[in-house]
């Protein structure tokens, strides 16, 4: 009895200690497994419990202007953030808050009452008062260093500068258009954090340092832009205008010195009105004329020209133009200093709807400038071909066009450098952190549009302008002003007619007229009052410009006029005529007319194709080459029946015969002007009027053709 009991007991002490066994074994296993398994991944986990990677955020480059003078710049400020939760006495701490910020004290309350974890307080406080937080100690209250973007000059340039947002980013005008130069590269650095949550720096802990933006030199004077931004604001004011823009720029170069705009709209819909927005420029447009007429010899200064007595002329059947001079006659001189609109007009007529249009857009008129800001606009300049019959000497003298101020002042400055149409840019160079320049940009031309003596003379006659014509307002006595008024009516779209009483009113010149260094367009959008002329409300406030200017130690027109930069003078542009179909001599004369050469390939009676094609602007002077084609076969001397035909055929067969198509609609041929059987060669291209058939139709006209049947029977088909 007693030894069974000793056997069981001994049995019940090896299961426990195979049990301990067990379990220590799997223990040691279990650890094991940790140790070697997932040692691991347990060890990137307490990493990330016991650091954190903090962003280091960079420095925005500073936008400075052609002197070196900071215009926008990062300015350290503080947010003032609240976890109501967490203080001693939310309603002290609100009084408090509330006296260093200048709020309400119970409204502050009722918002740590509503948001008890968290809540922004105040953003971007200025550092002053930021200390003052700061030195409260106030227990739930944090602040945090940011940083705002500051314009010393502050409104004044605010829409050609643009703005950041909350992270700094830039959203419009330069800011946005510069951004990847402007805001650097971010970094990190790694921190320790301790079991309170608290970070301390590592002395050796990984990190990648920001690598601070660029700072771009920008083209702009601060000092230019506020003169400007003065005197513009005081004439729109004084005159009760809805708005007004004015652009300056340095007509060698190409250099936006000033673009300012008034009134300042809030953030979001401030727009720079000289890039974005055009207008109808009226008799500042008549340049275009004036330098065309001269350029093609078509006119002297001192040729006389009829106007009117009574101020009226029918220009074409049914179309009247109006004088406010009553003058029988001008010189073409004096019609530009007086500015008439007849004269003008007939000068349009004079230079030709294609001429007109050739120099309009060699002007820039019509397309972008390719300035380096966002939302450019391109104005608009139909081509010729959808004009009326009065368009011609109505877009003479500025109607029926729209331009940007940017592409006005561009043109003027081609007439005050001598006759160059420049490329405009914003930026004049690229500087990092240290102040080193990484990147120049250097001036450039875009074509040469007038030769040096149509310019000169054209300087003159726009210098009479300022002296004893529509300008006098913008004359200084003892200094030479050259320049153009313009007044043109706005079209009401809602009437679908040009509004009573609403003008826009603009003053468009350089200084000085013998060197000009300076060239600059003023523009006012419906002024109020009896006074609206160009030259009683725009020319003022670029005479007001001038004058502060002169009284500047480092004016922009102190110093001589620099080089112009730009390839050595060649003849003004020619279009390329169609020579397509003309006989030999015919092209040859053709060529001749505008000063081109002809080279001559091939032998046959007619010109098969040419190179540069037709409506390609080029030099006078330069080669086009002329293919001429073989003489035709014998049977094929007359025009073939083509109707019933795919587009495809038709054309194959017009070209076998050196027969110009012209495809009106789409499908198969219905009919054809000439009719089958006309003799050729044609002077005139080969009308097909085409229309969708239906695939038996197809099927018709592909299958073989009896003439005279198959022909009336296609065409019969509705």
């Amino acid at each position: 009895m007693q030894l069974a009991h000793r056997d069981m007991r001994r049995s019940r002490v090896l299961v426990a200690a195979a049990g301990l066994f067990l379990g220590l074994l799997l223990l040691w296993l279990r650890v094991a497994w940790l140790q070697v398994v997932e040692h691991g991944t347990y060890e990137a986990r307490a990493d990330r419990n016991q650091e954190q990677r903090v962003l280091l955020k960079p420095e925005r480059g500073n936008l400075l202007d052609r002197r070196g003078r900071v215009m926008a710049r990062d300015l350290l400020t503080y947010s003032i953030s609240a976890a109501p939760r967490e203080m001693a006495n939310p309603r002290e701490t609100a009084r408090a808050l509330a006296g260093i910020l200048g709020r309400d004290a119970r409204a502050l309350e009722r918002e740590f009452a509503a948001k008890p974890r968290f809540l922004w307080v105040a953003r971007r406080l200025a550092p002053e008062l930021g200390q003052k937080v700061e030195d409260l100690g106030a227990r739930g209250v944090y602040l945090s260093p940011e940083t705002r973007r500051e314009d010393p000059l502050g409104n004044v340039a605010a829409e050609i500068l643009g703005r950041t947002n909350l992270d700094n980013v830039g959203i419009d005008g330069l800011e946005l258009q510069l951004d990847d130069e402007l805001r650097g590269q971010p970094g990190w650095v790694t921190q320790l954090r301790d079991g309170h949550g608290r970070a301390h720096s590592l002395p050796h802990g990984m990190m990648r340092a920001a690598a601070d933006g660029r700072s771009a030199v920008l083209t702009l004077d601060a000092d230019l832009q506020a003169i400007v931004e003065t005197h513009l604001a005081a004439a729109v004011d004084t005159l009760h205008a809805r708005r007004g823009f004015a652009l300056f720029l340095d007509p060698s170069t190409g250099e936006v010195l000033a673009s300012v705009t008034v009134p300042h709209l809030p953030p979001g819909k401030a727009r720079n009105w000289n890039f974005t927005d055009s207008f109808e420029p009226g008799s500042t447009f008549k340049i275009v004329v004036a330098g065309g007429v001269l350029e093609e010899g078509l006119a002297r200064p001192d040729q006389v020209f009829e106007a009117s007595a009574t101020g009226v002329a029918m220009i074409v059947p049914g179309v009247f133009f109006h004088d406010t001079h009553h003058v029988a006659r001008y010189r073409f001189f004096d019609a530009v200093r007086w500015s008439s609109n007849i004269v003008m007009g007939k000068l349009g007529l004079l230079l030709g709807a294609e001429r007109l249009y050739r120099y309009a857009t060699a002007l820039g008129f019509g397309s972008l400038t390719g300035i380096e800001f966002p939302g450019e606009a391109g104005g608009k300049l139909r081509s010729p071909d959808h004009w009326s019959n009065r368009s011609t000497p109505t877009i003479a003298i500025g109607h029926e066009v729209a331009v940007t101020p940017l592409q006005l002042t561009l043109a003027y400055a081609a007439i005050a450098n001598g006759g160059v149409l420049m490329r405009p840019t914003l930026v004049r160079e690229l500087r990092d952190p240290s102040g080193a320049t990484v990147r120049r940009f250097s001036p450039s031309a875009a074509q040469r549009v007038f030769s040096p003596s149509t310019c000169a003379t054209l300087r003159g006659m726009l210098t009479a302008v300022v002296d004893s014509g529509t300008a006098r307002a913008a004359r200084i006595p003892g200094y030479a002003i050259a320049g153009k008024t313009g007044t043109a009516q706005k079209y009401d779209a809602a009437e679908h007619t040009y509004g009573k009483g609403l003008y826009v009113s603009s003053f468009a010149g350089f200084a000085p007229a013998e060197a000009p260094s300076l060239v600059g367009v003023v523009v006012i959008d419906e002024p109020r009052g009896k006074h609206y002329y160009g030259g009683d409300v725009a020319a003022p406030v670029f005479k007001r410009v001038i004058t502060d200017l002169l009284g500047l130690p480092s004016a922009p027109l102190r110093g001589p006029a620099s080089a112009v930069a730009l390839r050595p003078p060649a003849p003004a542009p020619v279009t390329v005529p169609d020579l397509r179909l003309l006989p030999p001599r015919a092209a040859e004369q053709a060529l001749a007319a505008l000063s081109l050469h002809g080279r001559f390939n091939g032998e046959g009676p007619r010109v098969l194709a040419q190179a540069p094609p037709a409506g390609v602007a080029v030099e006078r002077g330069a080669r086009v080459d002329v293919w001429l084609a073989a003489g035709t076969d014998s049977s094929e001397t007359t025009l073939p029946d083509l109707v019933g035909r795919t587009v495809r055929q038709a054309i194959r067969e017009l070209n076998r015969r050196e027969v110009l198509p012209r495809i009106v609609g789409h499908g198969l041929v219905v009919s054809q002007t000439p009719v089958a059987g006309t003799a050729l060669p044609l002077t005139v291209p080969c009308v097909l009027h085409c229309e969708p058939r239906r695939a038996s139709d197809v099927t018709a006209a592909l299958a073989p053709r009896v003439p005279g049947v198959a022909s009336s029977a296609v065409a019969a088909t509705p």
